[in-house]
């Protein structure tokens, strides 16, 4: 018959690694090295990732026949209001010829629209937004099909919760436990983070044994592990170095 064990997987007690990409070491307890079944009883991950962060804070415009510029927000997290201001200044540094342009939110639509004036005429200047290289375009709900005129009103509603849910990732604890589409993945327990505002803590309970359980075809060895975090496209999350992530297991071993 086989015997459990509870184990804690903090990224405090890490080997090496950071709070949301580390190693932790279990050799001292020879329970962890024929391991025949983990139950993933609970996770905390603390919500500090931010809404605006380098993946899509980067909004790319054309102006006459000037190269692309490159408008940059800086990473934090906004509310909408904040998010104009910081578009519009960050726009207005990188337009030239006393080009300005002004943002404003429909507060029926929640969609944005972008006018641009200066010394700018619709009928032979061309200001846009350049889509393949804005970064930004799902936070402001810039579409493939917004027209490119002076007044640019966004197709889509802004979304300021681009990331719902952060999932857990282990080589050891979830080899080929996970199918994203068509790939494997090493895929532990996924967490949402729809009900945990910025500087929260989101938290999964799992009561039911079965939909939590990764069974082993044979024996594994758990006396090292590896915990990554990643969000929905599989990019690693970072966590600050004062936040730290934890998990319970139960472990059942021969």
């Amino acid at each position: 018959m086989s015997k459990e064990k509870i184990l804690v997987v903090n990224s405090r007690d890490r080997s090496s690694g950071s709070n949301s990409d580390f190693s932790l070491d279990f050799r001292a307890d020879s329970s962890t090295q024929q391991v025949l079944k983990v139950l993933v009883k609970d996770v905390f991950v603390p919500n500090q990732f931010y809404n605006i962060n380098n993946s899509n804070n980067t909004i790319e415009i054309k102006q006459n026949a000037e190269p692309n510029a490159t408008a940059t927000i800086t990473e934090g997290q906004y509310n909408i209001n904040q998010l104009i201001i910081a578009l519009q200044d960050a726009i207005n540094a990188v337009l030239i010829d006393g080009c300005v342009v002004v943002i404003t939110k429909n507060d029926i639509s929640f969609r944005l629209t972008f006018t641009f004036s200066g010394s700018l005429t619709p009928a032979n200047d061309d200001v846009s937004l350049i889509l393949n290289g804005s970064t930004i375009s799902n936070v402001i709900g810039l579409g493939a099909d917004t027209p490119q005129d002076t007044v640019l009103i966004m197709d889509n509603t802004f979304n300021l919760n681009p990331r719902q849910y952060v999932q857990v990732h282990s080589p050891q604890i979830g080899y080929l436990h996970g199918l994203d589409g068509s790939s494997l993945i090493s895929l532990v327990e996924t967490v949402s983070l729809t009900d945990t505002a910025f500087g929260g803590v989101a938290y999964k309970q799992n009561n039911d044994d079965e939909l939590c359980e990764i069974l082993y075809e044979s024996p594994r060895n758990l006396s090292n592990i590896k915990v990554v975090l990643r969000d929905e496209n599989g990019t690693r999350l970072v966590l600050p170095d004062n936040h730290e992530f934890s998990m319970t297991l139960k472990i059942y071993y021969d």
